[in-house]
């Protein structure tokens, strides 16, 4: 009896160690993706003033959607509040600059041959278990009818956590705009029309059509599937962003966000 029951201390013994050590592991594993995205985000926000110190000693010198003048005053065309940035000396495979209203999701996009190679690696192409946020490798850039942006869905509310929070309406009410920054400068604004829940199956990720017909059918498919009315039309002459991220209503499901671009 007594062996069994120091048996018994020494398996809970263990199983709370190992319950300490996932516990601490993924702690880490959030502090060093904190310290990477960080990072990075220092290095975008350095580019930007030194980019813009650069272009107030040239008058009225065009900085993709804003404007330098002789006042040294920089003019912005567009809500999106940055200066042309290209990070594709740090990784060529970078695609732009990702930043939605009312979230902390403010993250470089990458793109790989593939769509598993950024699962678990961050912008230097080391490995992180929080990955990093990519375009689907059939997408040219963001020319494409359905441009695809996948990220995981983080505990710490991290990566694409929070787009979950786009489930409410009344916070949809007051945030509905995604933006992206291109490396040439380019500042893309969408407005989101669809958001739901769905099985990984569901074919979302379509990125092109055969005809204007099938992308018109598609389009009414997910707008038609949106947790609620976002009273945004749509048509088939609009270019779509889809974000897509882990969800855990059920098996393999998805949350799933559409945004039209409007400039």
């Amino acid at each position: 009896m007594k062996k069994a029951r120091i048996l018994i201390n020494i398996v809970l013994i263990i199983a709370l160690l190992f319950g300490s050590y996932k516990v601490i592991s993924k702690v880490l594993d959030y502090k060093k993706a904190d310290r990477v995205y960080d990072n990075i985000k220092k290095i975008k926000e350095t580019r930007e003033k030194q980019f813009v110190s650069s272009a107030q000693s040239n008058n009225n010198y065009k900085v993709g959607n804003s404007e330098v003048d002789d006042n040294k005053e920089v003019k912005q065309n567009s809500p999106y509040n940055k200066t042309t940035l290209d990070l594709s000396d740090i990784n060529k495979d970078y695609r732009g600059w990702i930043d939605i209203d009312g979230t902390n999701i403010d993250y470089p996009v990458l793109q790989a041959k593939d769509n598993s190679y950024y699962l678990k690696k961050d912008i230097n192409k080391n490995y992180l278990p929080s990955g990093s946020i990519f375009l689907d490798y059939r997408n040219n850039r963001f020319e494409d009818s359905n441009t695809v942006i996948y990220g995981h869905y983080m505990r710490n509310n991290t990566m694409f956590g929070e787009l979950k929070k786009f489930k409410d309406k009344k916070f949809f009410d007051k945030n509905n705009k995604i933006y992206i920054e291109t490396p040439d400068g380019q500042k893309l604004e969408y407005k989101i029309f669809s958001v739901y829940t769905t099985d990984a199956n569901y074919n979302y990720i379509q990125t092109s059509f055969n005809s204007k017909s099938d992308y018109k059918q598609f389009l009414n498919k997910i707008k038609n599937k949106s947790l609620y009315n976002t009273n945004v039309e749509v048509s088939e002459n609009d270019k779509i962003l889809t974000l897509s991220t882990c969800s855990y209503e059920f098996e393999n499901a998805r949350t799933v966000i559409h945004a039209k671009l409007v400039n």
